[in-house]
Protein backbone atom coordinates (compact mmCIF):
# COMPACT_ATOMS: atom_id res chain seq x y z
CA UNK A 1 0.00 0.00 0.00
CA UNK A 2 1.42 3.39 -0.98
CA UNK A 3 2.38 6.19 1.91
CA UNK A 4 0.78 9.76 1.72
CA UNK A 5 1.78 12.01 3.92
CA UNK A 6 -0.42 14.96 4.46
CA UNK A 7 1.05 18.52 5.75
CA UNK A 8 -1.08 21.50 6.20
CA UNK A 9 -2.32 23.37 8.84
CA UNK A 10 -5.84 23.87 8.23
CA UNK A 11 -7.61 20.84 10.35
CA UNK A 12 -10.96 21.21 7.98
CA UNK A 13 -8.05 20.65 4.52
CA UNK A 14 -5.87 18.12 6.54
CA UNK A 15 -8.61 15.58 7.53
CA UNK A 16 -10.88 16.78 4.05
CA UNK A 17 -7.71 14.62 2.36
CA UNK A 18 -7.15 12.02 4.78
CA UNK A 19 -10.92 10.93 4.15
CA UNK A 20 -10.57 11.24 0.06
CA UNK A 21 -7.15 9.46 0.44
CA UNK A 22 -7.99 6.45 2.69
CA UNK A 23 -11.01 5.95 0.90
CA UNK A 24 -8.87 5.33 -2.27
CA UNK A 25 -6.53 2.36 0.10
CA UNK A 26 -3.69 4.47 0.56
CA UNK A 27 -2.21 4.67 3.54
CA UNK A 28 -2.54 7.95 5.11
CA UNK A 29 -0.92 10.15 7.59
CA UNK A 30 -1.78 14.22 8.68
CA UNK A 31 0.73 16.35 10.13
CA UNK A 32 -0.16 20.18 11.57
CA UNK A 33 3.47 20.96 10.89
CA UNK A 34 6.46 20.88 8.88
CA UNK A 35 8.56 19.69 11.86
CA UNK A 36 6.12 16.99 13.08
CA UNK A 37 6.32 15.42 9.82
CA UNK A 38 9.92 15.59 9.50
CA UNK A 39 10.17 13.75 13.09
CA UNK A 40 8.87 10.40 11.05
CA UNK A 41 10.37 11.49 7.72
CA UNK A 42 13.02 8.89 8.11
CA UNK A 43 11.29 6.24 10.33
CA UNK A 44 8.06 6.03 8.29
CA UNK A 45 9.07 7.15 4.71
CA UNK A 46 6.42 7.95 2.68
CA UNK A 47 5.67 7.62 -1.26
CA UNK A 48 4.20 11.01 -1.56
CA UNK A 49 3.78 13.93 0.57
CA UNK A 50 0.83 16.89 -0.09
CA UNK A 51 2.38 19.57 1.23
CA UNK A 52 0.86 23.41 1.88
CA UNK A 53 3.24 26.01 1.72
CA UNK A 54 2.37 28.25 4.49
CA UNK A 55 2.89 26.74 7.51
CA UNK A 56 3.15 27.51 11.17
CA UNK A 57 7.12 27.52 11.89
CA UNK A 58 8.97 26.17 9.62
CA UNK A 59 7.93 26.79 6.58
CA UNK A 60 6.72 24.50 3.29
CA UNK A 61 9.59 25.16 0.94
CA UNK A 62 12.14 24.49 3.78
CA UNK A 63 10.54 21.48 4.47
CA UNK A 64 10.83 20.48 1.13
CA UNK A 65 14.36 21.34 0.55
CA UNK A 66 14.87 19.09 4.21
CA UNK A 67 12.90 16.37 2.86
CA UNK A 68 14.63 15.93 -0.42
CA UNK A 69 18.11 15.85 1.27
CA UNK A 70 16.97 13.09 2.96
CA UNK A 71 14.82 11.36 0.44
CA UNK A 72 15.66 12.53 -2.98
CA UNK A 73 13.37 10.62 -4.94
CA UNK A 74 10.33 11.90 -2.71
CA UNK A 75 7.29 12.82 -4.56
CA UNK A 76 5.71 16.03 -3.73
CA UNK A 77 2.35 17.59 -4.74
CA UNK A 78 2.24 21.74 -3.50
CA UNK A 79 -0.97 22.51 -1.92
CA UNK A 80 -1.56 26.35 -0.93
CA UNK A 81 -3.84 29.05 -1.19
CA UNK A 82 -0.54 31.58 -1.48
CA UNK A 83 -0.20 30.54 -4.74
CA UNK A 84 2.38 32.80 -7.07
CA UNK A 85 5.09 31.95 -9.98
CA UNK A 86 7.87 32.98 -7.56
CA UNK A 87 7.22 29.99 -4.95
CA UNK A 88 5.67 27.71 -7.77
CA UNK A 89 9.03 27.83 -9.44
CA UNK A 90 11.05 27.46 -6.58
CA UNK A 91 9.17 24.71 -5.49
CA UNK A 92 9.59 22.75 -8.74
CA UNK A 93 13.02 23.80 -8.61
CA UNK A 94 13.22 22.05 -5.51
CA UNK A 95 11.98 18.98 -6.98
CA UNK A 96 8.26 19.14 -6.61
CA UNK A 97 6.34 17.25 -9.25
CA UNK A 98 3.45 20.01 -9.60
CA UNK A 99 1.68 22.98 -7.87
CA UNK A 100 -2.47 22.68 -6.58
CA UNK A 101 -3.91 25.88 -5.58
CA UNK A 102 -6.68 26.45 -2.81
CA UNK A 103 -9.85 25.98 -3.23
CA UNK A 104 -9.23 22.68 -5.09
CA UNK A 105 -11.55 20.10 -6.75
CA UNK A 106 -10.93 16.69 -5.39
CA UNK A 107 -10.95 14.80 -8.24
CA UNK A 108 -7.53 17.56 -8.89
CA UNK A 109 -6.10 15.77 -6.03
CA UNK A 110 -6.81 12.23 -7.09
CA UNK A 111 -5.23 12.41 -10.86
CA UNK A 112 -2.55 14.63 -9.08
CA UNK A 113 -1.61 11.68 -6.66
CA UNK A 114 -2.08 8.67 -9.15
CA UNK A 115 0.64 10.77 -11.71
CA UNK A 116 2.74 11.56 -8.47
CA UNK A 117 2.80 7.97 -7.51
CA UNK A 118 3.34 6.28 -10.90
CA UNK A 119 6.83 5.70 -10.00
CA UNK A 120 5.56 3.38 -6.87
CA UNK A 121 3.19 1.35 -9.26
CA UNK A 122 6.05 -1.57 -9.37
CA UNK A 123 6.00 -1.54 -5.95
CA UNK A 124 2.35 -1.58 -5.71
CA UNK A 125 1.61 -4.07 -8.20
CA UNK A 126 4.36 -6.56 -6.72
CA UNK A 127 2.60 -6.01 -3.11
CA UNK A 128 -0.90 -6.76 -5.20
CA UNK A 129 0.88 -9.88 -6.55
CA UNK A 130 1.65 -11.10 -3.30
CA UNK A 131 -1.61 -11.02 -1.80
CA UNK A 132 -2.88 -13.56 -4.98
CA UNK A 133 0.01 -16.07 -4.67
CA UNK A 134 -1.18 -19.56 -4.00
CA UNK A 135 -4.67 -18.44 -3.27
CA UNK A 136 -7.07 -17.97 -6.72
CA UNK A 137 -9.33 -15.22 -6.62
CA UNK A 138 -8.85 -14.18 -2.67
CA UNK A 139 -9.19 -10.49 -2.84
CA UNK A 140 -13.20 -11.57 -4.12
CA UNK A 141 -15.69 -12.48 -1.44
CA UNK A 142 -18.38 -15.25 -2.71
CA UNK A 143 -18.57 -18.38 -4.10
CA UNK A 144 -21.56 -18.17 -5.65
CA UNK A 145 -22.07 -20.12 -9.71
CA UNK A 146 -22.61 -16.51 -11.06
CA UNK A 147 -19.22 -15.35 -9.50
CA UNK A 148 -17.65 -18.75 -10.15
CA UNK A 149 -18.35 -18.02 -13.81
CA UNK A 150 -17.11 -14.58 -13.47
CA UNK A 151 -13.21 -16.32 -12.16
CA UNK A 152 -13.50 -18.37 -15.08
CA UNK A 153 -14.00 -15.41 -17.79
CA UNK A 154 -11.17 -13.48 -15.69
CA UNK A 155 -8.40 -16.63 -15.82
CA UNK A 156 -9.54 -16.76 -19.74
CA UNK A 157 -8.92 -13.15 -21.14
CA UNK A 158 -6.06 -12.81 -18.67
CA UNK A 159 -4.07 -14.94 -20.98
CA UNK A 160 -4.12 -12.66 -23.61
CA UNK A 161 -2.36 -9.80 -22.93
CA UNK A 162 -3.81 -7.22 -25.51
CA UNK A 163 -7.47 -8.08 -26.07
CA UNK A 164 -9.90 -5.64 -25.09
CA UNK A 165 -12.41 -5.96 -22.70
CA UNK A 166 -15.77 -4.80 -21.43
CA UNK A 167 -17.04 -5.46 -18.78
CA UNK A 168 -20.51 -4.55 -18.09
CA UNK A 169 -22.86 -4.75 -14.93
CA UNK A 170 -24.87 -2.79 -12.82
CA UNK A 171 -23.66 0.22 -10.48
CA UNK A 172 -21.86 -1.15 -7.08
CA UNK A 173 -21.47 -4.88 -9.02
CA UNK A 174 -17.23 -4.64 -8.36
CA UNK A 175 -16.64 -3.95 -12.47
CA UNK A 176 -12.95 -2.14 -10.81
CA UNK A 177 -11.95 -4.77 -8.94
CA UNK A 178 -12.76 -7.25 -12.17
CA UNK A 179 -10.63 -5.35 -14.25
CA UNK A 180 -7.95 -5.10 -11.99
CA UNK A 181 -8.28 -8.94 -11.19
CA UNK A 182 -7.07 -9.39 -15.10
CA UNK A 183 -4.54 -6.98 -14.79
CA UNK A 184 -3.08 -8.43 -11.88
CA UNK A 185 -3.29 -12.02 -13.79
CA UNK A 186 -1.89 -10.80 -17.29
CA UNK A 187 1.16 -10.80 -18.64
CA UNK A 188 1.49 -7.00 -17.98
CA UNK A 189 0.70 -7.59 -14.22
CA UNK A 190 4.50 -5.81 -13.36
CA UNK A 191 3.43 -2.65 -15.34
CA UNK A 192 1.13 0.10 -14.38
CA UNK A 193 -3.29 -0.28 -13.97
CA UNK A 194 -4.28 3.27 -14.50
CA UNK A 195 -7.92 4.31 -14.01
CA UNK A 196 -10.27 6.94 -15.17
CA UNK A 197 -14.19 7.27 -14.51
CA UNK A 198 -15.49 9.23 -17.58
CA UNK A 199 -18.78 10.47 -15.49
CA UNK A 200 -16.37 12.44 -12.91
CA UNK A 201 -15.02 14.49 -15.57
CA UNK A 202 -15.70 17.58 -18.02
CA UNK A 203 -14.50 17.08 -21.85
CA UNK A 204 -12.14 19.45 -21.87
CA UNK A 205 -10.53 18.36 -18.29
CA UNK A 206 -10.66 14.72 -19.26
CA UNK A 207 -8.79 15.24 -22.25
CA UNK A 208 -6.41 16.71 -21.34
CA UNK A 209 -5.64 14.24 -18.84
CA UNK A 210 -5.95 11.78 -20.91
CA UNK A 211 -4.16 12.65 -24.09
CA UNK A 212 -1.76 15.61 -21.37
CA UNK A 213 -0.94 18.65 -23.46
CA UNK A 214 2.27 20.72 -24.14
CA UNK A 215 3.47 24.15 -23.12
CA UNK A 216 1.32 26.96 -24.23
CA UNK A 217 -1.31 25.18 -25.60
CA UNK A 218 -4.03 26.36 -23.27
CA UNK A 219 -4.44 28.94 -20.44
CA UNK A 220 -2.71 27.66 -17.50
CA UNK A 221 -0.48 25.11 -19.60
CA UNK A 222 3.07 26.47 -18.22
CA UNK A 223 4.65 23.30 -19.38
CA UNK A 224 4.20 20.02 -20.89
CA UNK A 225 2.54 17.08 -19.07
CA UNK A 226 2.25 13.53 -20.08
CA UNK A 227 -1.01 12.31 -20.39
CA UNK A 228 -2.80 9.08 -18.41
CA UNK A 229 -2.61 7.01 -21.44
CA UNK A 230 1.30 7.26 -22.22
CA UNK A 231 1.85 6.85 -18.15
CA UNK A 232 -0.11 3.58 -18.94
CA UNK A 233 2.20 2.56 -21.51
CA UNK A 234 3.05 -1.15 -21.64
CA UNK A 235 0.19 -1.37 -18.71
CA UNK A 236 -3.07 -1.31 -18.77
CA UNK A 237 -6.24 1.45 -18.74
CA UNK A 238 -9.49 0.97 -17.48
CA UNK A 239 -12.15 2.88 -18.42
CA UNK A 240 -14.79 3.12 -15.90
CA UNK A 241 -18.21 4.19 -17.45
CA UNK A 242 -17.30 4.87 -20.95
CA UNK A 243 -20.71 5.28 -21.76
CA UNK A 244 -20.29 8.91 -20.32
CA UNK A 245 -17.40 9.73 -22.70
CA UNK A 246 -18.13 12.75 -25.26
CA UNK A 247 -18.60 11.77 -28.84
CA UNK A 248 -15.24 13.88 -29.71
CA UNK A 249 -12.71 11.61 -27.18
CA UNK A 250 -14.89 8.82 -28.90
CA UNK A 251 -13.42 9.33 -31.67
CA UNK A 252 -9.57 10.46 -30.23
CA UNK A 253 -9.53 7.48 -28.22
CA UNK A 254 -10.70 4.36 -31.07
CA UNK A 255 -7.55 6.58 -33.13
CA UNK A 256 -5.50 5.53 -30.07
CA UNK A 257 -6.59 1.47 -30.04
CA UNK A 258 -6.46 1.11 -33.94
CA UNK A 259 -3.14 3.11 -34.16
CA UNK A 260 -1.73 2.36 -30.35
CA UNK A 261 -0.87 6.01 -30.66
CA UNK A 262 -1.47 9.64 -29.73
CA UNK A 263 -0.37 13.33 -29.80
CA UNK A 264 -0.49 15.46 -26.84
CA UNK A 265 -3.24 18.58 -26.51
CA UNK A 266 -1.32 21.55 -28.51
CA UNK A 267 1.59 19.05 -29.75
CA UNK A 268 2.40 17.58 -33.49
CA UNK A 269 5.10 14.48 -32.01
CA UNK A 270 3.32 11.13 -32.43
CA UNK A 271 3.60 9.16 -29.44
CA UNK A 272 3.55 5.88 -29.42
CA UNK A 273 2.25 3.69 -26.87
CA UNK A 274 1.41 -0.55 -26.01
CA UNK A 275 -1.57 -0.66 -23.33
CA UNK A 276 -4.46 -2.81 -22.88
CA UNK A 277 -7.96 -1.40 -22.75
CA UNK A 278 -10.51 -2.73 -20.27
CA UNK A 279 -13.50 -0.42 -19.82
CA UNK A 280 -16.96 -0.87 -17.84
CA UNK A 281 -20.20 0.81 -18.39
CA UNK A 282 -23.53 0.53 -16.45
CA UNK A 283 -25.35 1.52 -19.37
CA UNK A 284 -26.39 -0.72 -22.42
CA UNK A 285 -23.72 0.58 -24.92
CA UNK A 286 -25.71 -1.48 -27.62
CA UNK A 287 -28.43 1.07 -26.67
CA UNK A 288 -26.66 4.63 -26.62
CA UNK A 289 -25.07 2.96 -30.19
CA UNK A 290 -28.84 2.58 -31.70
CA UNK A 291 -29.78 6.01 -30.11
CA UNK A 292 -26.21 7.78 -31.80
CA UNK A 293 -24.53 8.63 -28.52
CA UNK A 294 -21.93 6.05 -28.78
CA UNK A 295 -19.77 5.44 -31.30
CA UNK A 296 -20.71 1.62 -33.17
CA UNK A 297 -16.98 1.39 -34.33
CA UNK A 298 -15.26 2.02 -30.69
CA UNK A 299 -18.02 0.00 -29.34
CA UNK A 300 -16.80 -3.33 -31.88
CA UNK A 301 -13.46 -2.65 -31.00
CA UNK A 302 -14.31 -2.19 -27.01
CA UNK A 303 -16.16 -5.57 -27.14
CA UNK A 304 -14.18 -8.44 -28.12
CA UNK A 305 -14.42 -9.98 -24.54
CA UNK A 306 -17.58 -9.49 -22.33
CA UNK A 307 -18.46 -10.58 -19.08
CA UNK A 308 -22.06 -9.74 -17.48
CA UNK A 309 -21.62 -9.28 -13.41
CA UNK A 310 -24.43 -10.18 -11.72
CA UNK A 311 -26.23 -7.68 -9.42
CA UNK A 312 -26.16 -8.94 -6.04
CA UNK A 313 -29.62 -10.16 -5.50
CA UNK A 314 -28.64 -13.09 -7.91
CA UNK A 315 -25.71 -14.32 -5.67
CA UNK A 316 -26.95 -15.75 -3.08
CA UNK A 317 -25.47 -16.10 0.35
CA UNK A 318 -22.77 -14.12 -0.78
CA UNK A 319 -24.81 -11.45 0.56
CA UNK A 320 -24.22 -12.95 4.26
CA UNK A 321 -20.19 -13.61 3.30
CA UNK A 322 -19.68 -9.81 2.25
CA UNK A 323 -21.53 -8.58 5.83
CA UNK A 324 -19.21 -10.66 8.01
CA UNK A 325 -16.15 -9.38 5.61
CA UNK A 326 -17.28 -5.81 6.01
CA UNK A 327 -17.88 -6.01 9.62
CA UNK A 328 -14.55 -7.20 10.26
CA UNK A 329 -13.33 -3.77 8.01
CA UNK A 330 -15.08 -1.74 9.84
CA UNK A 331 -14.38 -2.75 13.45
CA UNK A 332 -11.05 -2.20 12.48
CA UNK A 333 -11.64 1.05 11.20
CA UNK A 334 -14.00 1.85 13.67
CA UNK A 335 -12.40 0.28 16.72
CA UNK A 336 -15.20 -1.69 17.38
CA UNK A 337 -16.13 -5.37 18.41
CA UNK A 338 -19.44 -6.37 17.15
CA UNK A 339 -19.21 -10.25 16.49
CA UNK A 340 -21.63 -10.79 13.48
CA UNK A 341 -25.30 -10.47 12.25
CA UNK A 342 -28.12 -11.25 14.57
CA UNK A 343 -30.75 -13.57 12.93
CA UNK A 344 -33.79 -10.47 11.99
CA UNK A 345 -30.90 -9.21 10.59
CA UNK A 346 -29.39 -11.93 8.76
CA UNK A 347 -33.03 -12.46 7.34
CA UNK A 348 -33.46 -9.02 6.25
CA UNK A 349 -30.25 -8.98 4.38
CA UNK A 350 -31.07 -11.87 2.17
CA UNK A 351 -34.51 -10.33 1.11
CA UNK A 352 -33.57 -7.29 0.19
CA UNK A 353 -33.30 -6.59 -3.50
CA UNK A 354 -29.63 -4.68 -3.05
CA UNK A 355 -30.51 -1.51 -6.00
CA UNK A 356 -27.08 -0.74 -4.93
CA UNK A 357 -25.47 -3.45 -4.74
CA UNK A 358 -22.36 -4.50 -3.03
CA UNK A 359 -21.26 -0.55 -2.78
CA UNK A 360 -25.01 -0.54 -0.87
CA UNK A 361 -24.21 -3.42 1.48
CA UNK A 362 -21.15 -2.11 2.27
CA UNK A 363 -22.79 1.42 3.52
CA UNK A 364 -25.85 -0.64 5.02
CA UNK A 365 -22.47 -2.11 7.24
CA UNK A 366 -20.68 0.70 8.03
CA UNK A 367 -23.58 2.79 9.30
CA UNK A 368 -24.73 -0.25 11.39
CA UNK A 369 -21.26 -0.52 12.94
CA UNK A 370 -20.98 3.44 13.29
CA UNK A 371 -24.53 3.05 15.50
CA UNK A 372 -24.80 -0.21 16.61
CA UNK A 373 -24.18 0.28 20.72
CA UNK A 374 -24.78 -4.02 21.17
CA UNK A 375 -22.54 -6.80 20.35
CA UNK A 376 -24.40 -8.01 16.97
CA UNK A 377 -25.82 -6.09 14.03
CA UNK A 378 -29.25 -5.87 14.77
CA UNK A 379 -32.52 -5.59 11.84
CA UNK A 380 -33.12 -2.34 13.77
CA UNK A 381 -29.05 -0.99 13.68
CA UNK A 382 -28.58 -1.56 9.80
CA UNK A 383 -31.56 0.83 9.08
CA UNK A 384 -32.51 -1.31 5.86
CA UNK A 385 -35.49 0.44 4.17
CA UNK A 386 -38.61 -2.45 5.05
CA UNK A 387 -39.32 -4.13 1.77
CA UNK A 388 -43.13 -4.28 2.36
CA UNK A 389 -43.35 -0.64 2.89
CA UNK A 390 -40.47 1.05 1.21
CA UNK A 391 -41.20 4.51 3.17
CA UNK A 392 -40.28 2.71 6.46
CA UNK A 393 -36.73 3.89 7.53
CA UNK A 394 -35.08 3.17 10.68
CA UNK A 395 -37.18 5.23 13.58
CA UNK A 396 -34.80 8.25 15.09
CA UNK A 397 -35.39 10.85 17.67
CA UNK A 398 -38.28 12.77 15.84
CA UNK A 399 -38.66 15.48 19.22
CA UNK A 400 -35.93 17.37 17.80
CA UNK A 401 -37.83 18.03 14.38
CA UNK A 402 -41.36 18.38 16.54
CA UNK A 403 -40.36 21.85 17.54
CA UNK A 404 -40.05 23.20 14.45
CA UNK A 405 -35.78 24.09 14.79
CA UNK A 406 -37.16 26.34 17.82
CA UNK A 407 -34.34 26.69 21.12
CA UNK A 408 -35.58 24.91 24.57
CA UNK A 409 -35.21 27.11 27.34
CA UNK A 410 -32.20 25.09 28.19
CA UNK A 411 -30.66 25.27 25.39
CA UNK A 412 -29.49 22.50 23.13
CA UNK A 413 -26.18 20.76 22.01
CA UNK A 414 -25.44 22.05 18.43
CA UNK A 415 -23.35 19.10 17.60
CA UNK A 416 -25.86 16.97 18.85
CA UNK A 417 -28.47 18.23 16.14
CA UNK A 418 -26.14 17.81 13.41
CA UNK A 419 -26.00 14.14 14.53
CA UNK A 420 -29.66 14.13 14.31
CA UNK A 421 -29.94 15.56 10.87
CA UNK A 422 -26.81 13.16 9.38
CA UNK A 423 -28.49 10.20 10.51
CA UNK A 424 -31.65 11.06 9.10
CA UNK A 425 -30.35 12.00 5.73
CA UNK A 426 -28.59 8.25 5.85
CA UNK A 427 -31.77 6.64 6.76
CA UNK A 428 -33.45 8.04 3.82
CA UNK A 429 -30.80 7.53 1.69
CA UNK A 430 -31.41 4.34 2.13
CA UNK A 431 -27.55 4.10 3.82
CA UNK A 432 -26.05 5.44 0.24
CA UNK A 433 -23.43 8.11 1.95
CA UNK A 434 -23.19 9.79 -1.63
CA UNK A 435 -27.30 10.32 -1.53
CA UNK A 436 -27.19 11.54 2.36
CA UNK A 437 -24.66 13.65 1.69
CA UNK A 438 -26.57 15.79 -1.41
CA UNK A 439 -29.44 15.68 0.94
CA UNK A 440 -27.54 17.59 3.17
CA UNK A 441 -25.44 19.93 0.77
CA UNK A 442 -22.18 18.66 1.95
CA UNK A 443 -19.06 16.50 0.14
CA UNK A 444 -18.74 13.02 0.61
CA UNK A 445 -15.93 13.64 2.39
CA UNK A 446 -17.09 15.71 4.62
CA UNK A 447 -20.17 13.58 5.65
CA UNK A 448 -17.27 10.67 5.99
CA UNK A 449 -15.09 12.82 8.39
CA UNK A 450 -18.19 13.49 10.46
CA UNK A 451 -19.67 10.09 10.62
CA UNK A 452 -15.71 9.16 12.67
CA UNK A 453 -16.07 11.88 14.58
CA UNK A 454 -19.50 10.65 16.05
CA UNK A 455 -18.08 7.04 15.92
CA UNK A 456 -15.35 8.49 18.50
CA UNK A 457 -17.59 9.83 20.80
CA UNK A 458 -19.58 6.49 21.33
Amino acid sequence: MLNIHVIDDDVYIRELLLEHLSAQNYDVRGFATGEAALNVLKKEPPNLVLLDLKLPGMQGLNYLKLAKEQIPDLEVIIITAYADVESAVTAIKLGAREYVKKPFDLNEITIAVKKAVKNNLRDEQLEYLAKLKNSEFKEFIGNSKPMLKVFKFIKQVANSPKTSILIHGETGTGKELVARAIHARSRRARKPFIEVNCSAFQDTLLESELFGYEAGAFTGAHQRKKGLLELANDGTFFFDEIGEMSSKLQVKLLKVIEEQSLYRVGGLKENKINIRIISASSQNLEDLVKTGKFQQALFYRLNVARIELPPLKERGNDVILLADHFIKKFNLEFSKKIKGLREDARKMLLKHSWPGNVRELRNVIERGILFEKSDYLTGSSIALMNLSNPHIVMKFDEDFFRLQYAIPEEGISLQNVEDILITKALGKAGGNQSRAAKLLNISREKLRYRLRKIAQKE
